[in-house]
């Protein structure tokens, strides 16, 4: 039965406007409202799934239910919450939080193997005053680290590995690019930076 329900299942998570769709036989089941990571500890982008499962996980910061992903960078996750205030935020450390009402109501709908969809960027608009530019700095992860990993290499500058972690080399090599470039060598790739490398 629970392989029969994975083979139905899937959960889109979209970062810009922070909502979570459940998909059920290929239609959209519901679509709830979810908390994801501070531009800080971003929620990662990309194609996972669902590896573990816990009813009443014992850290009641998590709530109710806890969905465990496979993403390789850290231990991310779907979970409630003991703070409903935070849902609608970029706040976390980078898991998806959810009213617990509602993961209680995803929790038997996907079992593990179940496909979770992340999508979309961090950008400036999505906090008070911004104007739209993505922005990336130590500790994003996501592909457009690998974008921007690719693109100072091209350029000269070792970035380490292409793995798509804003890791010291990274920071070190958007610094020394931004220097050469004569901006404010802060490791922070804005508006300017991006628009510098060809981003």
């Amino acid at each position: 039965m629970e392989n029969h329900v994975a083979s139905r299942a899937r959960i889109d998570i979209s970062i810009p406007s922070r909502r979570l769709t459940l998909h059920l036989s290929g239609r959209v089941h519901r679509t709830y409202p979810c908390a994801l990571g501070k531009p800080s500890t971003p929620t990662p982008s990309g194609i996972w799934a669902i590896r573990n499962k816990t009813v009443n996980p014992s850290w009641q910061v998590l709530g109710t239910r806890w969905l465990g992903l496979n993403i390789p960078t850290g231990n991310y996750g779907i979970h409630g919450t003991n703070a409903p205030w935070s849902i609608g935020r970029y706040i976390s450390n980078g898991c998806i939080r959810m009213h617990n009402r509602d993961v209680e109501a995803v929790y038997p709908l996907c079992p593990i193997g179940t496909a979770v969809h992340i999508t979309g960027s961090y950008t400036t608009a999505d906090m008070p005053g911004g104007d739209g530019a993505i922005i990336l700095r130590r500790g994003s992860r996501n592909q457009q680290v690998s974008h921007l990993q690719a693109r100072l290499q091209e350029l000269g500058f070792n970035t380490g590995p292409i793995d798509g972690i804003f890791g010291p080399q990274t920071e070190r090599a958007v610094m020394a690019f931004q220097r050469h470039r004569g901006l404010t060598p802060d490791g922070i790739v804005g508006p300017k930076t991006r628009q510098a490398l060809g981003l």
